[in-house]
């Protein structure tokens, strides 16, 4: 690959195929890790697929899904230190009903059943935005955008051991904080 170039037909043909593969899985991932801030999560995407172009001649081919979250995580990393350092904005304290956090096809005519699911929905966004940084995640790797332990352990940069510990202790707080939705 090292004689590839970014103007090898082929080369440019796969990597239009990861922007069209990976580019949605990579926006979700940021927004979880964001939590849920979509317009940063979009420009956190599209960095991590630039930087992708940026290094086609670097990295082999088979690698690119691991490369694009780690570098995706690392990019969200430093959003969420930048973010700790400045004032709040009036974007900040946005309307968050604009948000359906439920998909329109399990909205049902019950309005009752309709309401807890929107409540056990937002609950456990909630559970997830406020598991640790390296639980939340393992567990979104993991879990939503079905990465493989040994993936997760390549993205993340520690054993293979240490990913199944973190989605474990993940996996109990959410259902810890999970407790009154799943007793009905």
């Amino acid at each position: 690959m090292a004689s590839a170039t970014r103007t090898d037909p082929v080369l440019l043909a796969s990597y239009q195929r990861a922007v069209h593969d990976y580019a949605d899985l990579l926006k979700s991932f940021a927004a979880r890790l964001l939590a849920d801030d979509a317009d940063w999560a979009e420009d956190v995407a599209q960095d991590a697929l630039l930087a992708l172009y940026r290094h086609l001649h670097d990295v082999p081919e088979s690698a690119w899904r691991p490369w694009l979250y780690r570098v995706t995580r690392n990019l969200c990393l430093d959003r969420l230190r930048r973010r700790k350092h400045r004032p709040k904005n009036f974007r900040d304290f946005a309307d968050e009903e604009n948000r359906d956090p439920v998909p329109p096809s399990r909205i049902t005519n019950r309005p009752e059943i309709h309401a807890q699911e929107e409540e056990m929905q937002r609950d456990l966004e909630k559970a997830i935005a406020e598991l640790p940084p390296r639980f939340r995640e393992v567990f979104l790797l993991c879990e939503q955008q079905g990465v493989s332990y040994e993936e997760a352990s390549t993205i993340l940069d520690v054993p293979l051991k240490t990913i199944s510990t973190r989605l474990f202790r993940a996996r109990q707080r959410l259902m810890k904080a999970m407790a009154s939705h799943l007793e009905d």
